[in-house]
């Protein structure tokens, strides 16, 4: 070792030395660094990140950036889960904003047919719009429009109407605003799993003939399902009610009107208190569906609907139908001119009775 030490020059050893050294304190500053960013991400980043990875996390969304969602007229952002049916009443003006997120493997890669979204949004009473993004900084708004990537139709030819959007699931986080314009209630849905989701034949047609003098036969087509098996249908339930003759359809894509709407789900249930008959979804033979209605009486004017609810429990409402039947109330068997002859005809031989009792009486007289 000695005689090493003699062959190797000091400087060469006072070099290694230093590198070693330096070595050591880039090592050192190196995990101070590591140890700042982890205390960084631990303290200031992972709350944020939590708050977007965590959908229950109370700040998700909101943005210093978009002080429209500070309004004292915004709510708390509301979380949505998958196939959630919420239902909420909501003051004029005002706008409730929800979050949705969807990462589930198996929904994301189906074929593009099938891989799409389901977003509906139901009046019980009054106007509400939908505005919908995909991506964000911002929420929509519906006081300017911006940030909104579709929405509802707002030039009033649709107050009243439900909002029912299928669109390609290209994004895991949605964020929409339901903006009252007048006081509601309504229901919201968003759902992924489309195949669970009723939808009615022929568009919600209905066909109507009478049976008899106080009963009405319905008939629809039964509703279907995209992709098919997934989920069928439990049971149709029908809806009856008896109208003014001032109850006339405001606007021709809603049914009746903002303040009584019978083409929603909860509508219906709002104005009509319960169904009139249940039909299962089995009973339907031939490519339609019947029901009954007893006791109608004529002259009066009456509402007609079908709600479609799948085992999965999803609903949906037809179009409905409203129906006046005026039936002519039968007082003779035969015809004015049928009755002229008769009388005519009766005269005549009850004068010649007369004519002949009077000439025999005054022959024998």
């Amino acid at each position: 070792m000695e005689r090493l030490s003699k062959r190797v020059p000091a400087r060469i050893l006072q070099a290694s030395f230093t590198t070693t050294t330096s070595e050591v304190r880039s090592g050192a500053a190196a995990a101070a660094a590591a140890l700042l960013w982890t205390l960084v991400f631990v303290c200031i980043l992972a709350p944020a990140d939590a708050q977007i990875l965590n959908p229950d996390a109370p700040a998700v969304g909101k943005s210093t950036a978009c002080p429209h969602e500070f309004y004292d007229t915004v709510s708390n952002i509301t979380v949505i889960s998958e196939g959630e049916v919420i239902r909420r009443d909501i003051v004029a003006n005002h706008s409730h904003l929800y979050f949705y997120r969807n990462v589930n493997v198996t929904t994301i890669n189906q074929p593009d047919a099938y891989r799409k979204l389901i977003i509906h949004l139901e009046p019980c009473r009054g106007v509400v719009y939908l505005y919908v993004r995909k991506t964000r900084q911002c929420y929509p708004d519906p006081y300017s429009g911006t940030w909104t990537h579709f929405k509802s139709v707002t030039d009033g030819s649709r107050d009243g109407a439900p909002s029912f959007f299928e669109v390609p699931l290209v994004s895991t986080e949605y964020y929409f605003a339901v903006y009252a314009r007048t006081m509601a209630s309504y229901t919201f849905t968003v759902l992924a799993d489309i195949g669970a989701f009723p939808r009615p034949g022929v568009q919600g047609r209905l066909n109507i003939k009478q049976l008899s003098e106080l009963s009405v036969e319905l008939q629809w087509t039964p509703a279907s399902y995209v992709p098919v098996g997934i989920s069928e249908t439990e049971d149709y339930s029908v809806y009856s009610a008896l109208l003014l003759d001032t109850d006339n359809r405001t606007v021709p894509a809603v049914f009746l009107k903002a303040d009584r709407i019978y083409n929603t789900v909860c509508g219906l249930e709002l104005n009509t208190f319960r169904p009139y008959t249940t039909v299962p979804g089995s009973a339907c033979a031939g490519g339609f569906c019947n029901a009954t209605v007893e006791g109608i009486s004529p002259r009066k004017k009456y509402m007609f609907n079908v709600v479609a609810r799948s085992y999965r429990n999803y609903s949906v409402a037809y179009a409905g139908m409203v129906v006046q039947k005026n039936w002519d109330v039968v007082t003779q068997a035969t015809s004015d001119k049928t009755l002229q002859v008769v009388g005519a005809v009766a005269g005549t031989i009850i004068a010649l009775c007369v004519i002949t009792y009077l000439w025999l009486l005054k022959t024998y007289a």
